[in-house]
C-alpha cells in the first residue's frame, strides 16, 4: 500500500468524525463490555479507513529478476 499526498489528513478527518461510543455500545451486553468484540470492531474500522485512503500497488517479481535491477536500471539497459 502506498500513502498518496493528503492521505494522512483524510485519515485524520475520518477519525475525527467517528462516533467512537458506537463501538462500545455495540460490544456492551447488560453491564459488561465484551473487550474482544470491542477491540476487533475498532481495529476493523481503523483498517477499513486505512484501506479507503491508501492505494494498493501490485509489484511483479520474476524468479530470474535480480534484486538490484530497478526500473531505472532496466530503462538504461534498454536504451543501451
Amino acid at each position: 500500500k502506498t500513502w498518496p499526498a493528503g492521505a494522512t489528513s483524510a485519515l485524520q478527518d475520518c477519525f475525527e468524525c467517528t462516533d467512537w461510543n458506537m463501538f462500545r455500545e455495540a460490544a456492551t451486553y447488560g453491564d459488561s463490555t465484551d473487550l474482544e468484540e470491542y477491540t476487533l470492531s475498532v481495529s476493523s474500522y481503523i483498517s477499513k479507513c486505512i484501506d479507503d485512503v491508501t492505494v494498493s500497488k501490485t509489484i511483479i517479481s520474476r524468479p530470474n529478476q535480480k534484486p538490484w535491477i530497478t526500473a531505472e536500471v532496466r530503462t538504461l539497459l534498454r536504451t543501451r
